[in-house]
């Protein structure tokens, strides 16, 4: 029973350590455009294969959640992403998009098609479209080349340079976000094969999304993460504190 407490101990602080982990890397991306809050499951590792990952979810945006002790004392964790989305702002750059609704920008990276809901966009010296890291941004015809002074984006995606049509963007989205899994900051790649289906979305020119992070709801469940991390420290110094007494009752009876 001693050992068995023990390891329910470490394990939750396993855990803790591990949620601490992701929520700091929502807070760093705090102000990151297009950044979608990470999260994470926990629940019986059995029962997890069983039930396809039907856990109890804890978001980090709930201060009253609790960390769950299953009856099996070995957790398994999973990391998981939230679309929600983040608020829309303002800024009057040409290059810069939101999209108002479901769906992702897909561009071209050396790793393969991306996608992502950061749209802070630029042009390079040869007139193509690339996110600020260089990743070329998708047209439906491809790459998109931009060679005019009067550019504009209606909000289906068509793209119009001096007031003619060029391409449009290319707005993918899916039947289940369950299959993207998220590469760096801000792109997802699919993991596995999920129906694509129409947008559904108004694409807006001169907003950004922000990220969906709500850093003082994140900061306050920080800081009951540690206060449970140091709950646990102290079960298992009991714990460990009982261990020895018993250990010194049995050497006495020899």
């Amino acid at each position: 029973m001693l050992y068995e407490g023990m390891q329910r101990a470490v394990e939750s602080m396993s855990y803790l350590v591990k949620v601490q982990e992701i929520m700091t890397n929502n807070l760093a991306n705090a102000s990151t455009t297009g950044y979608k809050q990470d999260v994470t499951v926990v629940g019986n590792f059995g029962d997890l294969l069983k039930k396809n990952m039907n856990a109890i979810e804890l978001t980090g945006m709930d201060s009253s959640a609790e960390v769950v002790v299953t009856d099996n004392p070995t957790l398994a964790i999973k990391q998981k992403t939230s679309f929600a989305k983040g608020n829309l702002a303002r800024t009057d750059i040409e290059f810069d998009f939101a999209l108002d609704g479901n769906g992702f920008f897909t561009v071209s990276t050396p790793n393969g098609v991306r996608y992502t809901r950061n749209g802070s966009f630029t042009v390079d010296k040869d007139g193509i479209l690339k996110t600020k890291d260089g990743a070329v941004v998708l047209g439906e015809k491809g790459p998109i080349k931009i060679q005019g002074n009067k550019f504009e984006v209606k909000e289906d995606g068509t793209i119009l340079v001096n007031n003619q049509v060029v391409d449009r963007l290319l707005i993918t989205d899916f039947q289940d976000y369950g299959a993207l899994v998220k590469e760096g900051a801000t792109y997802f790649k699919l993991s596995r094969d999920t129906q694509r289906i129409p947008a559904q979305t108004r694409v807006l020119q001169g907003f950004l999304e922000t990220s969906n992070v709500n850093p003082i709801k994140e900061m306050v469940n920080m800081v009951n993460v540690l206060r449970s991390f140091e709950m646990s420290q102290k079960v298992l110094q009991s714990q460990d504190e009982q261990m020895k007494k018993h250990i010194e009752q049995v050497s006495r009876m020899r």
